[in-house]
Parts: C-alpha cells; structure tokens; sequence
C-alpha cells in the first residue's frame, strides 16, 4: 500500500491525535508522521479522544470536574509516555535493520 493510500486511510481522530502528540512531543515528530502500524494509530485516536474529553470537563461545571479533570490529565500523560516508548523502540528497531 502506498504512503498516500495509507495516510487517507486514517481517521480524523488519529489524525488529530497524532498532531497533538507531534506538537507535545517535538522530539518524536517524525517517527509519528511516520507511522502507521495499528498500535501507533489507536494510540493517536485514544489521545484525541482523551483531549476531547479533558477540554469537556475543563469547560463543565458539573460536580466531579476537579476529579474529572485529573484523571484525564493522568491519562494523557500516560498516553504520552507510551507514545514516547512506542517511538523508541521503534527507532531501536530501525537502527538494528529489523
């Protein structure tokens, strides 16, 4: 499949989660653009949809916000971290010509 067809095939929310993960972790910009693998593509759609939900409980004046709130800050930050340790062993992989 070539690079265009697969990129087309992306959703929006990967889409958008792979840019949000691209501006939140320079470092790894071009591994993301890159990739294309299931586990990087549900990883990118699970971090717009947790976005999603932090700015809604930012935005809410429901009474669990605060709590709300710091959970989906812990989930970002978790999803960040994975996406750093996806993008690692991906670029180790690389290197080793596998």
């Amino acid at each position: 499949m070539s690079k265009l067809v697969e990129a087309l095939a992306m959703t929006l929310a990967q889409k958008r989660g792979r840019a949000r993960l691209m501006v939140r972790l320079p470092h790894w910009r071009v591994v993301f653009d890159q990739a294309r693998d299931p586990a990087f593509l549900d990883l990118f759609e699970a971090y717009e949809l947790t976005c999603n939900g932090l700015a809604f409980w930012i935005t809410s004046d429901a009474p669990k916000r605060a709590e709300r709130i710091a959970e989906y800050e812990v989930l970002a930050t978790s999803l960040e971290l994975e996406a750093a340790s996806l993008a690692t062993a991906r670029t180790k992989f690389a290197k080793h010509g596998r």
